[in-house]
């Protein structure tokens, strides 16, 4: 067995097996929290004031007022990870997830209050495996997720730790033989993936599904937006209908781990080409390379 990690619990640091929360928390009681994922890219963050960011704004759109700041986020976010060196020391990229919940539920208040003055904060690191990159790059397979959801359920906008369609639906796709199912709306619409963004190649554009479609929009979606203009693509935020696949010359998947990854087929259909999603993938890893913040 390997080495373990250490987390972060409310600012201490800790071996990952011992980190515990109460069993009176949001969290673990109602699935009341929020969490924040992304890695380090041969040893340097990029985007985590982003992520950060969005996690705050998450907070208050739920009328949550987190009593933290960025400032301390990022502290315990480089602490963990400078506990956690020597996994990146040895060349390993790492995972990291911030979850934050609003702490102990208070019965005076009731259930469904949350707006806890004593947030629970927790900081995992979890090693990539070394292939991790090079699996990744030869494209993932899709089908289509067996239900359903409304566009304008508003927690598809959040980052919520309530997951358990994410879960069953990736299940399904395993299931199958997949390594992701993407999600329709009501509308029969295209939207996202389980833990992804969804991106397709049509007619020499750039398709994606805008978030008031029914998804959240990531922070490696806008780094991807960002540096697909630069590069000269034309890049257009439209809703996609399932049948827009027919004619699709290329779809790819994007999120703050993965990076961007193509899909060779989704369902039944086969996808032609992988050449602008290797492309767009290239620029993301140079451009994280290169503008990742040095941890040490």
């Amino acid at each position: 067995m390997g080495r373990e990690t250490i987390a972060c619990v409310n600012g201490k640091l800790v071996p990952a097996g011992e980190a515990k929360v109460s069993s009176f928390d949001f969290g673990f009681l109602y699935g009341v929290g929020l969490f924040e994922t992304f890695r380090t890219w041969r040893g340097r963050l990029v985007g985590l004031d982003r992520h950060l960011s969005r996690l705050v704004k998450d907070a208050t759109d739920l009328g949550w007022q987190l009593p933290l700041t960025s400032e301390t986020l990022t502290d315990w976010v480089l602490q963990t990870l400078k506990a956690n060196k020597s996994f990146i020391a040895e060349g390993k990229d790492v995972r990291v997830r911030i979850t934050v919940t609003p702490g102990i539920v208070d019965p005076a208040k009731g259930w469904w209050d949350f707006t806890a003055a004593e947030p629970t904060v927790v900081i995992h690191v979890t090693p990539l495996p070394p292939d991790f990159d090079s699996q990744n790059e030869r494209g993932w397979t899709a089908v289509l997720a067996p239900w359903r959801r409304p566009k304008d359920f508003p927690l598809w906008q959040i980052k919520a730790t309530t997951y358990f369609a994410n879960v069953l639906a990736r299940r399904h796709a395993k299931s199958q033989g997949a390594d992701e199912a993407l999600w329709l709306n009501t509308d029969g619409n295209l939207t996202e993936g389980t833990a992804t963004n969804l991106f397709v190649v049509c007619g020499g554009e750039i398709w994606t599904p805008p978030p008031e479609e029914g998804l959240l929009p990531g922070v490696a979606r806008s780094l991807v937006i960002e540096l697909a203009a630069s590069l000269g693509f034309s890049v257009i935020e439209r809703p996609i209908p399932l049948s827009t696949l027919n004619r699709a010359e290329e779809a790819f998947v994007t999120n703050a781990v993965i990076g961007l990854v193509p899909l060779t087929k989704i369902g039944d259909i086969s996808l032609p080409s992988t050449q602008t999603s290797l492309r767009l993938r290239s620029a993301l890893f140079d451009h994280c390379l290169k503008q990742g913040q040095d941890i040490f």
